[in-house]
């Protein structure tokens, strides 16, 4: 099993300076990469490959390769104050994102966010402190990291906030989760409840006080006085901290709403050898600059995305079911025709008379979904 483990670091004085001044150095070795690529694009746009499937030749762009990057950036860790393991991470991650993208990618430049990559044997961890190229960083160390962990790779990142983070990447074979009492569990995610599980348990949203959105309402305020009044500089150094104030409560609004759903999502995994949730369909809705943050519509998502990674790493099932599978299973009630648009959320019976709603029973139906699989669509006509 791989995870990461995230730490903040003790940032004020020596260490945030000598951090930024490293940031600095990996800016320059990323733009080096680029500025050779794109040169060498314009000496010779192609170069000639056997694949060694079909053994024709090929034409492909005259791309570096990770080998060909590394042995042009090697040597020059000394000048630059970073590791010689950053330099080689930093040509990886440029050509391996350069072969995603299949394009040349940005420039970083000064206002781009920190980051300083490293691998396994350019650090070493001892209780609360990192020494990492002839430097001691100290953080807090919130969760130890397992005896029989290997570490792999990891990065000092820096935030919005011009807050250090350490983020280490490790392989280990002890596991988080319970494996006691697991049954097989339909989770239905809806708008009016985070989760609600085929046992009976509910899960709410999180809870965020109106104090929160009051206080970033007021600084949106303030801050179209500053844009109307650019030009008197004394206003501009009172109201600034105001907006520092904005950015702090937009990350708690965040760190409240994703520590709720690692809590809910491992209390799933917990109890539940298999997950079965329905298709999440995310809409586009009009955004506002002001209080976009306030809307849970996308909320869902997230949490949906989190249930998938952890029941992977625990070994678990993990089953999304098709909204056009479960309509079958939702609109038998007596009536045999089932219901085929999959706008309507609540309908009546034909016979019966009784209104029927989506969400009603919608965790059970997930489970008898999946262990009956519905036949969808027309029979084939047999032949006479």
């Amino acid at each position: 099993m791989i995870t990461t483990y995230h730490y903040r670091i003790k940032d004020s004085g020596k260490s945030g300076r000598a951090l930024k001044k490293m940031s600095s150095s990996v800016n320059f070795v990323w733009n080096y990469c680029k500025n050779t690529q794109k040169e060498a694009l314009k000496n010779r746009t192609v170069k000639k490959i056997i694949d060694p499937l079909s053994g024709k030749t090929i034409f492909v762009p005259y791309f570096f390769t990770k080998f060909e990057m590394n042995s042009l950036v090697s040597g020059s860790s000394k000048e630059l104050g970073i590791h010689s393991q950053t330099i080689q991470a930093i040509s990886e991650e440029y050509t391996t994102r350069r072969k995603q993208f299949k394009n040349i990618l940005r420039w970083r430049g000064k206002n781009s966010l920190g980051w300083i990559p490293f691998k396994a044997t350019a650090i070493k961890i001892n209780q609360d402190k990192v020494s990492y190229h002839k430097n001691t960083f100290r953080f807090w160390n919130t969760r130890e990291i397992p005896d029989d962990a290997i570490i792999k790779s990891g990065s000092f990142a820096q935030d919005s906030r011009g807050r250090w983070y350490l983020n280490i990447t490790f392989e280990t074979k002890t596991s988080q989760y319970s494996n006691e009492n697991l049954i097989e569990n339909g989770v239905f995610i809806d708008s009016n409840h985070l989760a609600k599980c085929s046992n009976g348990i509910k899960f709410d949203r999180p809870k965020i006080s109106i104090k929160y959105v009051r206080k970033i309402k007021i600084s949106n305020k303030i801050k179209k006085n500053i844009l109307m009044k650019k030009s008197k500089l004394k206003l501009i150094k009172r109201k600034a901290p105001k907006i520092k104030q904005e950015k702090n409560l937009r990350a708690k609004l965040e760190n409240i709403k994703l520590d709720h759903f690692h809590k809910q999502s491992t209390k799933i995994i917990n109890f539940s050898s298999a997950i079965i949730t329905n298709q999440i369909t995310a809409k586009r809705k009009k955004s506002y600059k002001n209080n976009h943050f306030i809307s849970f519509g996308a909320i869902s998502k997230p949490f949906q995305n989190m249930l998938c990674y952890k029941a992977i790493r625990a070994g678990r099932t993990f089953k999304v079911i098709p909204e056009k599978d479960l309509i079958w299973a939702f609109s038998k009630c007596c009536s045999s025709q089932p219901r085929t648009n999959l706008r309507i959320r609540v309908w009546k019976c034909r016979e019966c008379g009784k209104i029927n709603h989506f969400s009603t029973k919608a965790d059970k139906n997930l489970l008898s979904v999946y262990k009956n699989p519905l036949r969808i669509g027309h029979d084939t006509p047999r032949s006479i």
